[in-house]
């Protein structure tokens, strides 16, 4: 993506490459692949549709409109196109400019753009702010407010995303970052030293599963440094259009970890793991690409690198369980990471792995497109649990928190019994203490 020369009817800031949009062949082996082109059936909701829309607005052909707007955001940003196009075409990509876009040339009201401005540009990069923010939540929660207000059914009065996002608040605790040590050292014979990339939603929603995730790394023979000072990945601020943001996030978070000597920084967070992975673009024009290629190797998923260094299953328990699992998109088609995550399950004693349909379909989470879009959302996940209903698992396996919130929530409006657990959960409850 380049911001030297404007392109057609984009800004100089933040525009596609005329290439990117180019290559686009028509042949239609994303179409497919693409749940919004499955819901709704129309070509512009298809990624060669959403890409002809890109064109023709480099081109002078089509002003930046609301039609291109709305597709932007429509976008699921599933990457699945991109695992099926044979051309190369990233449209997920494409339409994350694509909404920087919509903020430079489409006014929305000034109390969006504050609030807007507010969350991402002052509390998500300040990970003590994020902290107290929950504060508030975790009091909801304990002192039984939210069981007033859930068997009251006051939120059924309210918009339906108001009433889903209350939903699918999991149970919270104390954040992990202040609790977790500076170095966690490795049991046993020591195999090396990780640099842990904990990730806001990570700490903020789901403690326990990144504290698995060091303890199966402890176990597994690695020491582990968490970095206090890191700064969330800057997942968010792609997904909502604000890349400068996410650029001095990232330069942030890239002198912070290569100051480190580790062998690699690992993520329990597929969107992190993607985010980060996207750094030595992001910063392309900013930063010595050296130093941008050295972060970008030292990335790695936590089923990446565990399967990279090989597991040790000597010590681990049975875990008599039957397990399906959901690819989280930006592991499997932003990451390519597919084949790790099941061979670490099917490590495990005594698991009983069940492969799912559509393993790789989105689950329709994808950051705020549940909230944006929940009718959409919702079909969207009722085939995904269908396909988990057919496998007949006691326990829905998953690598990213926007999946784990969905799909826990679904099975729960859909009555459906099994818990959603973490792989590193999964490969604690094998690990000794």
């Amino acid at each position: 993506m380049s911001d030297q020369q404007p392109l057609g009817n984009f800004t100089s800031k933040d525009a596609p490459d005329y290439e990117d949009v180019l290559q686009c062949m028509r042949c239609g082996f994303c179409l497919p692949t693409c749940p919004t082109f499955a819901l709704t059936g129309r070509e512009r909701s298809s990624p060669r549709g959403r890409v002809a829309l890109a064109r023709a607005v480099a081109e002078g052909k089509l002003d930046f409109n609301q039609a291109m707007k709305d597709e932007a955001f429509f976008c699921l940003d599933c990457r699945a196109c991109t695992t099926a196009c044979p051309s190369g075409v990233k449209a997920g990509e494409v339409m994350e400019v694509c909404r920087a876009q919509v903020h430079q040339q489409l006014k929305a009201p000034k109390w969006q753009g504050t609030l807007r401005n507010l969350v991402l540009k002052k509390m998500v990069p300040n990970p003590g702010l994020m902290e107290t923010s929950m504060l508030p939540a975790r009091l909801y929660q304990k002192l039984g407010i939210q069981w007033l207000v859930r068997n009251s059914k006051i939120l059924k009065l309210g918009p339906v995303w108001i009433d889903k996002a209350e939903g699918m608040l999991p149970e919270l605790h104390a954040p992990l970052r202040p609790q977790l040590p500076d170095l966690s050292p490795a049991k046993g014979e020591k195999r090396g030293t990780v640099a842990f990339f904990l990730g806001c939603v990570m700490t903020l929603l789901y403690p326990e599963v990144s504290r698995q995730t060091v303890k199966v790394l402890n176990h597994q023979g690695f020491d582990v440094i968490t970095p206090k000072e890191q700064k969330c990945c800057g997942a968010p601020h792609l997904t909502e259009g604000d890349r400068e943001t996410t650029r001095e996030i990232a330069a942030f978070n890239l002198d912070l970890f290569l100051d480190l000597e580790v062998d690699a920084i690992v993520t329990d967070c597929a969107g992190c793991g993607a985010a980060l992975k996207e750094y030595e673009e992001i910063l392309a024009e900013r930063e010595d690409h050296d130093r941008l290629h050295l972060f970008r190797q030292k990335i790695k998923d936590i089923s990446e690198f565990l399967c990279e260094q090989g597991i040790r299953t000597e010590g681990l328990k049975p875990v008599d369980k039957s397990v399906t699992y959901h690819e989280p998109c930006h592991l499997c088609h932003a990451q390519g990471i597919s084949k790790q995550p099941r061979a670490l399950i099917q490590a495990i004693p005594g698991v009983d792995f069940r492969e799912m349909k559509e393993a790789s379909w989105c689950c329709g989470s994808a950051a705020t497109f549940s909230l944006k879009f929940t009718d959409e959302s919702q079909k969207i996940l009722d085939r995904k649990l269908e396909n988990v209903r057919k496998t007949g698992a006691e326990v829905l396996v998953t690598g990213n928190p926007g999946c784990h919130l969905q799909l826990a929530w679904g099975l729960q409006q859909a009555q459906m019994p099994q818990p959603v657990l973490h792989i590193t959960e999964l490969l604690g409850l094998a690990t000794p203490d």
